[in-house]
Protein backbone atom coordinates (compact mmCIF):
# COMPACT_ATOMS: atom_id res chain seq x y z
CA UNK A 1 0.00 0.00 0.00
CA UNK A 2 1.46 3.44 -0.74
CA UNK A 3 1.54 5.47 1.94
CA UNK A 4 2.77 8.53 0.48
CA UNK A 5 1.38 11.68 2.15
CA UNK A 6 1.78 14.01 -1.22
CA UNK A 7 -1.72 14.88 -2.31
CA UNK A 8 -2.65 15.94 -5.73
CA UNK A 9 -3.10 19.99 -6.31
CA UNK A 10 -6.35 21.10 -7.64
CA UNK A 11 -5.60 24.38 -8.41
CA UNK A 12 -4.05 27.12 -5.81
CA UNK A 13 -6.00 25.64 -2.62
CA UNK A 14 -5.48 22.15 -0.79
CA UNK A 15 -6.71 22.11 2.54
CA UNK A 16 -5.67 18.77 4.79
CA UNK A 17 -5.69 16.40 1.15
CA UNK A 18 -6.33 12.91 2.06
CA UNK A 19 -3.63 10.92 1.41
CA UNK A 20 -2.82 9.33 -1.95
CA UNK A 21 -2.96 5.23 -1.62
CA UNK A 22 -3.90 2.72 -3.23
CA UNK A 23 -7.45 1.99 -2.14
CA UNK A 24 -8.27 5.92 -2.69
CA UNK A 25 -6.70 6.50 -5.97
CA UNK A 26 -8.42 9.74 -6.73
CA UNK A 27 -9.01 11.28 -3.37
CA UNK A 28 -11.35 14.41 -2.47
CA UNK A 29 -9.60 17.91 -2.20
CA UNK A 30 -11.00 20.80 -0.66
CA UNK A 31 -11.07 23.17 -2.98
CA UNK A 32 -11.44 27.01 -2.23
CA UNK A 33 -15.33 27.94 -2.05
CA UNK A 34 -17.42 30.10 -4.28
CA UNK A 35 -18.25 32.38 -1.89
CA UNK A 36 -20.92 33.92 -4.47
CA UNK A 37 -22.06 30.27 -6.25
CA UNK A 38 -20.53 31.78 -9.69
CA UNK A 39 -23.61 34.00 -9.81
CA UNK A 40 -22.72 37.65 -10.56
CA UNK A 41 -24.03 40.70 -9.07
CA UNK A 42 -24.18 44.39 -9.71
CA UNK A 43 -25.31 46.87 -6.77
CA UNK A 44 -26.05 50.41 -8.10
CA UNK A 45 -25.88 53.29 -5.57
CA UNK A 46 -28.74 56.29 -5.52
CA UNK A 47 -29.11 59.57 -3.86
CA UNK A 48 -28.27 63.17 -3.82
CA UNK A 49 -24.14 63.83 -3.29
CA UNK A 50 -23.28 64.06 0.23
CA UNK A 51 -25.63 61.49 1.27
CA UNK A 52 -22.83 58.50 2.73
CA UNK A 53 -22.71 56.60 -0.89
CA UNK A 54 -19.32 56.27 -1.27
CA UNK A 55 -18.53 55.35 2.11
CA UNK A 56 -21.56 52.52 2.23
CA UNK A 57 -20.32 51.12 -1.85
CA UNK A 58 -16.37 50.94 0.21
CA UNK A 59 -17.93 48.98 2.89
CA UNK A 60 -19.86 47.14 1.49
CA UNK A 61 -16.54 45.82 -0.69
CA UNK A 62 -14.61 45.66 2.00
CA UNK A 63 -17.00 43.11 3.97
CA UNK A 64 -17.77 41.00 0.59
CA UNK A 65 -14.26 40.49 0.32
CA UNK A 66 -13.07 40.08 3.51
CA UNK A 67 -15.54 37.81 5.31
CA UNK A 68 -17.10 35.82 2.33
CA UNK A 69 -14.19 35.84 -0.22
CA UNK A 70 -16.22 37.67 -3.14
CA UNK A 71 -14.48 39.47 -5.38
CA UNK A 72 -15.59 42.98 -5.25
CA UNK A 73 -15.07 46.01 -6.84
CA UNK A 74 -16.56 49.84 -6.62
CA UNK A 75 -16.62 51.79 -9.91
CA UNK A 76 -16.66 55.15 -8.94
CA UNK A 77 -18.24 57.75 -11.64
CA UNK A 78 -16.51 60.96 -9.78
CA UNK A 79 -13.33 59.12 -10.47
CA UNK A 80 -14.05 58.18 -14.05
CA UNK A 81 -15.10 62.19 -14.33
CA UNK A 82 -11.39 63.22 -12.81
CA UNK A 83 -9.26 61.00 -14.43
CA UNK A 84 -10.92 62.14 -17.84
CA UNK A 85 -11.48 66.05 -17.26
CA UNK A 86 -9.12 67.06 -14.63
CA UNK A 87 -10.19 67.44 -10.93
CA UNK A 88 -11.68 70.76 -10.73
CA UNK A 89 -14.93 70.71 -11.53
CA UNK A 90 -17.72 73.39 -10.24
CA UNK A 91 -21.58 73.15 -10.12
CA UNK A 92 -21.99 74.76 -13.65
CA UNK A 93 -21.10 70.52 -14.73
CA UNK A 94 -23.42 69.53 -12.95
CA UNK A 95 -26.25 71.99 -14.45
CA UNK A 96 -29.00 70.17 -16.28
CA UNK A 97 -29.27 73.23 -18.40
CA UNK A 98 -25.17 72.78 -19.43
CA UNK A 99 -25.77 70.97 -22.45
CA UNK A 100 -22.33 70.16 -23.34
CA UNK A 101 -21.42 69.20 -19.50
CA UNK A 102 -24.89 66.97 -19.68
CA UNK A 103 -23.55 64.94 -23.07
CA UNK A 104 -19.95 64.60 -21.22
CA UNK A 105 -21.44 63.60 -18.00
CA UNK A 106 -23.45 60.68 -20.14
CA UNK A 107 -20.43 59.60 -21.60
CA UNK A 108 -18.71 59.39 -18.46
CA UNK A 109 -21.75 57.39 -17.27
CA UNK A 110 -20.51 54.61 -20.42
CA UNK A 111 -17.37 54.64 -19.85
CA UNK A 112 -18.09 53.74 -16.21
CA UNK A 113 -20.47 51.16 -16.89
CA UNK A 114 -18.09 49.61 -19.39
CA UNK A 115 -15.52 49.27 -17.32
CA UNK A 116 -18.06 47.80 -14.67
CA UNK A 117 -19.53 44.87 -17.36
CA UNK A 118 -15.89 44.04 -18.64
CA UNK A 119 -15.18 43.26 -15.38
CA UNK A 120 -18.19 41.06 -14.55
CA UNK A 121 -17.29 39.25 -17.45
CA UNK A 122 -14.14 38.21 -16.14
CA UNK A 123 -13.31 34.44 -16.54
CA UNK A 124 -10.78 32.39 -14.37
CA UNK A 125 -7.63 30.72 -15.94
CA UNK A 126 -10.05 27.25 -16.94
CA UNK A 127 -12.30 30.02 -18.80
CA UNK A 128 -14.87 29.52 -16.59
CA UNK A 129 -17.22 32.31 -15.55
CA UNK A 130 -16.09 34.02 -11.82
CA UNK A 131 -18.63 35.16 -9.68
CA UNK A 132 -18.33 38.77 -8.87
CA UNK A 133 -20.24 41.70 -7.06
CA UNK A 134 -19.97 44.78 -9.17
CA UNK A 135 -21.05 48.35 -7.14
CA UNK A 136 -22.00 51.23 -9.42
CA UNK A 137 -20.89 53.97 -7.41
CA UNK A 138 -23.09 57.63 -8.91
CA UNK A 139 -25.97 59.31 -8.20
CA UNK A 140 -28.65 57.46 -10.65
CA UNK A 141 -31.60 59.85 -9.13
CA UNK A 142 -33.45 59.76 -12.57
CA UNK A 143 -35.63 56.88 -13.84
CA UNK A 144 -34.16 57.28 -17.02
CA UNK A 145 -30.99 56.69 -15.74
CA UNK A 146 -31.87 53.40 -14.04
CA UNK A 147 -33.60 52.11 -17.18
CA UNK A 148 -30.44 52.44 -19.12
CA UNK A 149 -28.61 50.32 -16.08
CA UNK A 150 -31.04 47.60 -16.62
CA UNK A 151 -30.54 47.57 -20.53
CA UNK A 152 -27.09 47.72 -19.71
CA UNK A 153 -26.72 44.79 -17.49
CA UNK A 154 -29.40 42.65 -17.28
CA UNK A 155 -27.51 41.13 -20.61
CA UNK A 156 -24.43 40.30 -18.07
CA UNK A 157 -26.43 39.11 -15.03
CA UNK A 158 -28.13 35.93 -14.42
CA UNK A 159 -31.68 36.99 -12.70
CA UNK A 160 -33.04 40.45 -12.38
CA UNK A 161 -32.99 40.01 -8.95
CA UNK A 162 -28.80 39.81 -9.14
CA UNK A 163 -29.72 43.67 -9.63
CA UNK A 164 -30.04 45.24 -7.06
CA UNK A 165 -30.67 49.50 -6.24
CA UNK A 166 -29.23 50.68 -3.03
CA UNK A 167 -30.58 54.37 -2.11
CA UNK A 168 -29.74 56.37 0.78
CA UNK A 169 -31.56 59.38 1.84
CA UNK A 170 -30.58 62.38 4.59
CA UNK A 171 -33.67 64.10 5.51
CA UNK A 172 -31.09 65.09 8.99
CA UNK A 173 -29.82 68.39 7.89
CA UNK A 174 -26.79 68.73 10.26
CA UNK A 175 -25.64 64.91 9.04
CA UNK A 176 -25.45 66.65 5.56
CA UNK A 177 -23.93 69.06 7.03
CA UNK A 178 -21.35 66.72 8.53
CA UNK A 179 -20.60 65.04 5.76
CA UNK A 180 -20.22 68.12 3.46
CA UNK A 181 -17.39 69.61 5.96
CA UNK A 182 -15.92 66.32 7.14
CA UNK A 183 -15.78 64.26 3.38
CA UNK A 184 -16.17 66.81 0.42
CA UNK A 185 -14.28 69.63 1.28
CA UNK A 186 -11.23 67.33 1.03
CA UNK A 187 -12.27 66.34 -2.63
CA UNK A 188 -9.43 67.20 -5.31
CA UNK A 189 -12.60 69.77 -7.12
CA UNK A 190 -12.02 71.43 -3.78
CA UNK A 191 -8.11 71.39 -3.23
CA UNK A 192 -6.83 75.12 -2.85
CA UNK A 193 -10.48 76.81 -2.49
CA UNK A 194 -11.38 78.34 0.16
CA UNK A 195 -13.63 76.02 2.71
CA UNK A 196 -16.80 78.66 2.43
CA UNK A 197 -16.46 78.97 -1.23
CA UNK A 198 -15.77 75.44 -1.47
CA UNK A 199 -19.49 74.63 0.59
CA UNK A 200 -21.27 77.24 -1.20
CA UNK A 201 -20.36 75.32 -4.73
CA UNK A 202 -21.17 71.93 -3.71
CA UNK A 203 -24.49 73.16 -2.00
CA UNK A 204 -25.20 74.54 -5.49
CA UNK A 205 -24.38 70.96 -6.89
CA UNK A 206 -26.71 69.15 -4.92
CA UNK A 207 -29.63 71.66 -5.73
CA UNK A 208 -28.64 70.72 -9.80
CA UNK A 209 -29.39 67.03 -8.74
CA UNK A 210 -32.66 67.61 -6.97
CA UNK A 211 -34.27 69.41 -9.91
CA UNK A 212 -34.79 66.00 -11.78
CA UNK A 213 -34.32 63.74 -8.57
CA UNK A 214 -36.85 60.56 -8.47
CA UNK A 215 -36.77 58.36 -5.25
CA UNK A 216 -37.44 54.68 -5.37
CA UNK A 217 -40.57 54.31 -4.28
CA UNK A 218 -42.66 51.18 -4.05
CA UNK A 219 -45.12 52.37 -6.68
CA UNK A 220 -42.81 53.02 -10.06
CA UNK A 221 -40.23 50.39 -8.72
CA UNK A 222 -42.65 47.79 -7.40
CA UNK A 223 -40.76 45.07 -9.77
CA UNK A 224 -37.64 46.14 -9.07
CA UNK A 225 -34.99 45.03 -6.63
CA UNK A 226 -33.90 47.55 -4.30
CA UNK A 227 -33.18 48.68 -0.38
CA UNK A 228 -33.66 52.14 0.85
CA UNK A 229 -31.53 53.68 3.91
CA UNK A 230 -32.70 56.67 5.58
CA UNK A 231 -30.42 59.02 7.26
CA UNK A 232 -27.42 56.53 7.30
CA UNK A 233 -29.40 53.73 8.77
CA UNK A 234 -32.13 54.45 10.98
CA UNK A 235 -34.59 53.32 8.57
CA UNK A 236 -34.18 50.51 6.19
CA UNK A 237 -36.95 49.46 3.41
CA UNK A 238 -36.59 46.60 1.02
CA UNK A 239 -38.67 45.55 -2.10
CA UNK A 240 -38.06 42.35 -3.93
CA UNK A 241 -34.97 41.60 -1.78
CA UNK A 242 -34.31 37.34 -1.99
CA UNK A 243 -31.07 34.93 -1.89
CA UNK A 244 -28.21 34.36 0.17
CA UNK A 245 -25.87 37.39 -0.88
CA UNK A 246 -28.66 40.04 -1.23
CA UNK A 247 -29.55 38.90 3.13
CA UNK A 248 -25.91 39.05 3.54
CA UNK A 249 -26.05 42.62 2.07
CA UNK A 250 -29.21 43.79 4.03
CA UNK A 251 -27.29 42.65 7.64
CA UNK A 252 -24.80 44.61 6.84
CA UNK A 253 -26.41 47.98 5.64
CA UNK A 254 -29.23 47.58 8.66
CA UNK A 255 -25.86 47.64 10.69
CA UNK A 256 -24.09 51.13 9.08
CA UNK A 257 -23.82 54.44 10.61
CA UNK A 258 -21.19 56.71 10.56
CA UNK A 259 -20.76 57.75 14.25
CA UNK A 260 -16.80 57.81 15.30
CA UNK A 261 -16.90 55.53 18.43
CA UNK A 262 -14.06 53.56 20.19
CA UNK A 263 -13.79 50.07 19.98
CA UNK A 264 -11.06 48.64 22.38
CA UNK A 265 -9.21 45.26 21.41
CA UNK A 266 -7.34 43.10 24.12
CA UNK A 267 -5.57 39.91 24.59
CA UNK A 268 -6.06 37.74 27.66
CA UNK A 269 -4.01 37.77 30.37
CA UNK A 270 -1.18 35.75 29.93
CA UNK A 271 -2.85 31.77 30.77
CA UNK A 272 -0.97 28.84 32.51
CA UNK A 273 -0.97 27.14 28.92
CA UNK A 274 0.97 30.24 27.84
CA UNK A 275 3.73 29.57 30.17
CA UNK A 276 3.71 25.79 29.46
CA UNK A 277 4.73 26.87 26.02
CA UNK A 278 1.21 24.72 24.86
CA UNK A 279 -1.36 26.25 22.33
CA UNK A 280 -5.12 25.90 22.93
CA UNK A 281 -6.91 24.52 25.81
CA UNK A 282 -9.11 26.36 28.41
CA UNK A 283 -6.20 26.88 31.16
CA UNK A 284 -6.64 29.81 33.29
CA UNK A 285 -4.46 32.92 33.79
CA UNK A 286 -0.93 33.04 35.23
CA UNK A 287 0.41 34.67 38.09
CA UNK A 288 1.52 37.39 35.59
CA UNK A 289 -2.13 37.19 33.60
CA UNK A 290 -4.01 37.99 36.84
CA UNK A 291 -1.47 41.17 37.18
CA UNK A 292 -2.65 42.59 33.82
CA UNK A 293 -5.95 41.89 34.67
CA UNK A 294 -6.17 44.15 37.51
CA UNK A 295 -4.65 46.80 35.91
CA UNK A 296 -6.97 46.34 32.61
CA UNK A 297 -10.28 46.86 35.06
CA UNK A 298 -7.85 49.67 36.16
CA UNK A 299 -8.02 51.39 32.69
CA UNK A 300 -11.65 50.66 31.95
CA UNK A 301 -12.72 52.74 34.93
CA UNK A 302 -10.32 55.17 34.19
CA UNK A 303 -10.08 55.81 30.51
CA UNK A 304 -13.67 53.89 29.22
CA UNK A 305 -15.82 54.90 31.19
CA UNK A 306 -14.82 58.02 32.48
CA UNK A 307 -12.77 59.14 29.95
CA UNK A 308 -11.56 62.70 29.90
CA UNK A 309 -13.22 63.88 26.09
CA UNK A 310 -15.71 61.19 25.00
CA UNK A 311 -16.31 60.76 21.30
CA UNK A 312 -18.96 58.21 22.12
CA UNK A 313 -22.54 59.09 22.28
CA UNK A 314 -22.54 57.97 25.99
CA UNK A 315 -19.37 56.26 28.02
CA UNK A 316 -21.34 54.65 30.66
CA UNK A 317 -23.41 52.27 28.40
CA UNK A 318 -19.77 51.04 27.38
CA UNK A 319 -20.04 47.32 26.51
CA UNK A 320 -17.84 43.62 27.37
CA UNK A 321 -17.40 41.60 24.61
CA UNK A 322 -15.61 38.04 26.01
CA UNK A 323 -15.50 34.52 24.41
CA UNK A 324 -16.13 31.34 26.71
CA UNK A 325 -12.64 30.60 27.63
CA UNK A 326 -11.58 30.85 30.79
CA UNK A 327 -8.75 32.80 29.93
CA UNK A 328 -10.81 35.90 28.82
CA UNK A 329 -13.14 35.07 31.35
CA UNK A 330 -10.89 35.86 33.75
CA UNK A 331 -9.05 38.78 32.43
CA UNK A 332 -12.41 40.38 32.91
CA UNK A 333 -13.39 39.12 36.46
CA UNK A 334 -12.35 42.69 38.18
CA UNK A 335 -13.90 44.97 35.85
CA UNK A 336 -16.94 46.53 37.49
CA UNK A 337 -21.09 45.98 36.38
CA UNK A 338 -22.45 49.42 37.86
CA UNK A 339 -25.83 49.97 37.46
CA UNK A 340 -26.80 53.75 35.80
CA UNK A 341 -29.42 55.89 36.33
CA UNK A 342 -31.62 54.81 33.60
CA UNK A 343 -31.01 50.93 34.37
CA UNK A 344 -27.82 50.15 31.79
CA UNK A 345 -25.30 47.68 33.68
CA UNK A 346 -21.75 49.19 32.26
CA UNK A 347 -19.43 46.62 31.25
CA UNK A 348 -21.96 44.11 31.46
CA UNK A 349 -20.09 40.93 30.06
CA UNK A 350 -21.91 39.32 27.01
CA UNK A 351 -19.99 35.41 26.06
CA UNK A 352 -19.72 35.10 22.55
CA UNK A 353 -18.40 31.53 20.95
CA UNK A 354 -17.65 33.42 17.69
CA UNK A 355 -14.88 34.62 19.93
CA UNK A 356 -13.37 31.46 21.08
CA UNK A 357 -9.74 31.04 19.81
CA UNK A 358 -8.83 29.37 16.78
CA UNK A 359 -9.57 25.22 17.67
CA UNK A 360 -6.16 23.60 17.41
CA UNK A 361 -7.57 20.32 16.54
CA UNK A 362 -5.53 16.96 17.74
CA UNK A 363 -2.60 19.63 18.31
CA UNK A 364 -4.78 21.17 21.41
CA UNK A 365 -3.11 21.22 24.30
CA UNK A 366 0.73 20.09 23.48
CA UNK A 367 3.65 21.88 23.26
CA UNK A 368 5.53 23.31 20.70
CA UNK A 369 8.39 20.91 20.59
CA UNK A 370 5.85 17.96 20.76
CA UNK A 371 4.32 19.29 17.41
CA UNK A 372 7.70 19.95 15.42
CA UNK A 373 8.58 16.38 17.20
CA UNK A 374 5.55 14.67 15.74
CA UNK A 375 4.22 16.65 12.29
CA UNK A 376 6.51 18.40 11.07
CA UNK A 377 4.84 18.29 7.68
CA UNK A 378 2.00 19.93 9.42
CA UNK A 379 4.12 23.30 10.39
CA UNK A 380 5.76 23.25 6.61
CA UNK A 381 1.99 23.39 5.33
CA UNK A 382 0.76 25.58 7.71
CA UNK A 383 3.64 28.00 6.87
CA UNK A 384 2.80 27.69 3.16
CA UNK A 385 -1.09 28.98 3.81
CA UNK A 386 -1.59 30.36 6.96
CA UNK A 387 -4.89 31.94 5.97
CA UNK A 388 -6.44 28.43 4.70
CA UNK A 389 -4.58 26.01 6.45
CA UNK A 390 -6.65 23.83 9.05
CA UNK A 391 -5.38 22.29 11.97
CA UNK A 392 -6.01 18.38 11.77
CA UNK A 393 -9.31 17.89 13.06
CA UNK A 394 -9.99 21.74 14.26
CA UNK A 395 -10.17 24.84 12.45
CA UNK A 396 -8.17 27.31 9.81
CA UNK A 397 -8.28 30.99 10.03
CA UNK A 398 -10.62 31.06 7.30
CA UNK A 399 -12.63 29.49 9.85
CA UNK A 400 -12.79 31.52 12.61
CA UNK A 401 -13.44 34.71 9.94
CA UNK A 402 -16.44 33.03 8.85
CA UNK A 403 -17.95 32.89 12.84
CA UNK A 404 -15.89 36.68 13.80
CA UNK A 405 -18.56 38.38 11.05
CA UNK A 406 -21.01 38.22 13.42
CA UNK A 407 -19.24 39.80 15.99
CA UNK A 408 -17.73 42.51 13.52
CA UNK A 409 -21.59 42.99 12.49
CA UNK A 410 -22.53 43.85 15.83
CA UNK A 411 -19.88 46.33 16.11
CA UNK A 412 -20.62 48.48 13.32
CA UNK A 413 -24.35 48.71 15.11
CA UNK A 414 -23.24 50.10 18.14
CA UNK A 415 -22.38 53.88 18.58
CA UNK A 416 -21.37 53.26 22.48
CA UNK A 417 -17.38 52.14 23.40
CA UNK A 418 -17.35 48.36 23.30
CA UNK A 419 -14.20 46.66 24.96
CA UNK A 420 -13.00 42.86 23.13
CA UNK A 421 -11.58 40.62 25.51
CA UNK A 422 -10.62 37.16 23.65
CA UNK A 423 -7.56 35.49 21.91
CA UNK A 424 -5.09 36.21 19.56
CA UNK A 425 -6.40 35.02 16.09
CA UNK A 426 -9.52 36.64 17.01
CA UNK A 427 -8.33 39.90 17.81
CA UNK A 428 -5.77 39.56 14.72
CA UNK A 429 -9.34 38.92 12.43
CA UNK A 430 -11.39 42.21 13.97
CA UNK A 431 -8.28 44.27 13.54
CA UNK A 432 -7.54 43.55 10.10
CA UNK A 433 -11.60 44.22 9.25
CA UNK A 434 -11.80 47.47 10.90
CA UNK A 435 -8.38 48.49 9.53
CA UNK A 436 -9.76 48.10 5.67
CA UNK A 437 -7.01 45.15 5.90
CA UNK A 438 -7.40 42.19 3.65
CA UNK A 439 -8.62 38.64 5.09
CA UNK A 440 -4.65 37.52 4.00
CA UNK A 441 -2.95 39.80 5.60
CA UNK A 442 -5.28 39.27 9.18
CA UNK A 443 -3.38 35.86 9.83
CA UNK A 444 0.39 38.14 10.52
CA UNK A 445 -1.35 41.52 12.81
CA UNK A 446 0.88 41.64 15.61
CA UNK A 447 -1.23 41.64 18.84
CA UNK A 448 0.95 41.87 22.05
CA UNK A 449 0.46 40.77 26.01
CA UNK A 450 -0.58 43.45 27.84
CA UNK A 451 -1.69 45.42 25.97
CA UNK A 452 -5.27 47.65 24.90
CA UNK A 453 -5.57 48.48 21.13
CA UNK A 454 -7.99 51.35 20.55
CA UNK A 455 -9.47 51.59 17.32
CA UNK A 456 -11.75 54.83 16.37
CA UNK A 457 -13.61 53.50 13.06
CA UNK A 458 -14.49 56.44 10.51
CA UNK A 459 -15.90 57.47 7.14
CA UNK A 460 -12.39 56.61 4.89
CA UNK A 461 -9.91 55.79 7.93
CA UNK A 462 -9.87 54.06 10.91
CA UNK A 463 -7.70 55.70 13.77
CA UNK A 464 -5.31 53.52 16.18
CA UNK A 465 -3.81 53.87 19.65
CA UNK A 466 -2.07 51.27 21.27
CA UNK A 467 -1.54 51.41 25.24
CA UNK A 468 0.86 49.21 26.80
CA UNK A 469 -0.38 48.57 30.66
CA UNK A 470 1.90 46.33 31.92
CA UNK A 471 5.75 46.92 31.38
CA UNK A 472 7.08 43.90 33.15
CA UNK A 473 9.50 40.79 31.14
CA UNK A 474 8.03 39.69 27.99
CA UNK A 475 5.53 37.42 28.22
CA UNK A 476 6.42 33.96 26.80
CA UNK A 477 4.51 33.73 23.61
CA UNK A 478 4.51 31.00 20.81
CA UNK A 479 4.32 33.40 18.40
CA UNK A 480 7.73 34.80 17.98
CA UNK A 481 9.32 31.29 17.95
CA UNK A 482 7.08 28.81 16.22
CA UNK A 483 5.10 28.46 13.33
CA UNK A 484 2.17 26.68 15.31
CA UNK A 485 1.58 30.13 17.62
CA UNK A 486 -2.28 30.12 17.68
CA UNK A 487 -3.21 29.90 20.17
CA UNK A 488 -3.35 31.22 23.54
Amino acid sequence: MNGSNDGIMSGKYEDNPTPLTDYNPAPHHRRKPFATNGDKFALIMVGLPARGKTFIAHKIKHYFDFFHSAPTKVFNAGQFRRKLLGAKSTHKFFDPKNEKANKTREDIARKTMDALIDWLRGKNADDAPLGRIAIYDATNTTRQRRKWIIDRLMPVLQSHRNLIFIESVCEDKEMVKQNILSVKLSMPDYEGLDPKSAIEDFKQRIEHYKQSYAPLDGKNDEQLSWIKMLNGGENLTMNRIKGSIPGKLVSLLMNLHTFPRPIYLSRHGQSLYNKQNRIGGDSGLSKEGEEYAKVLAEYVENHILNPKESIARNAKHSRLYISTMQRSIQTTKWIKHTVQQDGWVSMRPRRFAALDEIYAGKFDGMSQEEILKQAPEECKRREKDKLNYRYPRGESYADAIERVQLVALQLERHRDPVLVVAHNGIIRILYAYFKGLSREEAPFVEVPHNCVIKLVPRCYECDEERIKLVNSKKVQDIESSFIMEEDE
